[in-house]
């Protein structure tokens, strides 16, 4: 399923080269990248509860969880309240976090049924609101074939159309970090000593990190 993606971004550069248009999230097969992300985001937390499940059928014996689906990913800021606001509302119990001690119910659960009704909202709410970690992964094959080719060839070439001249990227295999960060290796060097100048290029020809930065950690709403 994968190599269609990378595809569909490779085709992506040839249609930008070919146009000579501006940078955009488009333009350069972000789609696909956005597409990898989500996918492989969504595997963790389908791993996720399939562990869950394999407890609470184990620990009771019968029950029926229900159905869930993501609604959204969360940064942590306010990921927290989110998710006991879910189990809470879903388990009748007043539900909240801690660093230390995990999930926990104010009161604890007294009954048997209290506390099968608790676990059924960790897995419920889970589902709905992934925890922020799970979004937050090594780049796929997809990603990293769009983060290579883009700062080899696109951003060049879009610096280029600008009247920039740029270094080539070192050819070393550590030249390109995680998020396409890029130490040692400055495009818009021609322009450094002139600000305006400096800031039109860089908002016409970003960096691929800020491309990627400005992504939700599995893309962008469908």
């Amino acid at each position: 399923m994968r190599r269609p993606l990378r595809l569909a971004a490779l085709a992506a550069f040839a249609g930008l080269f070919a146009g000579c248009a501006p940078v955009s999230s488009s333009g350069f097969g972000l789609d696909a990248v956005a597409n990898e992300r989500e996918t492989r985001a969504e595997a963790r937390v389908a791993t996720l509860l399939e562990t869950y499940t394999d407890y609470l059928t184990s620990r009771w014996p019968g029950i029926r969880l229900p159905e869930t689906t993501i609604e959204a990913w969360l940064n942590s800021d306010v990921w927290t309240a989110a998710f006991e606001n879910c189990a809470s509302a879903a388990s009748g119990l007043t539900v909240r976090i801690d660093p230390t001690a995990g999930v926990f119910a104010m009161p604890a659960p007294q009954t048997a049924g209290q506390l099968r009704d608790f676990e059924t909202a960790i897995y419920l709410c889970q589902g709905r609101f992934p925890p922020p970690t799970l979004a937050i992964n090594e780049p796929g094959p997809v990603e990293i074939a769009w983060v290579s080719q883009y700062l080899q060839d696109a951003l060049p070439a879009c610096l280029r159309v600008q009247g920039l001249t740029v270094e080539p990227l070192p050819d070393d295999p550590f030249a390109i970090l995680s998020g396409g960060a890029t130490p040692g290796w400055d495009p818009y060097a021609a322009a450094r000593g002139d600000a305006p100048e400096l800031r039109r290029v860089q908002a016409l020809c970003p960096l691929a990190s800020e491309l990627l930065a400005s992504m939700s950690p599995v893309g962008e709403p469908r």
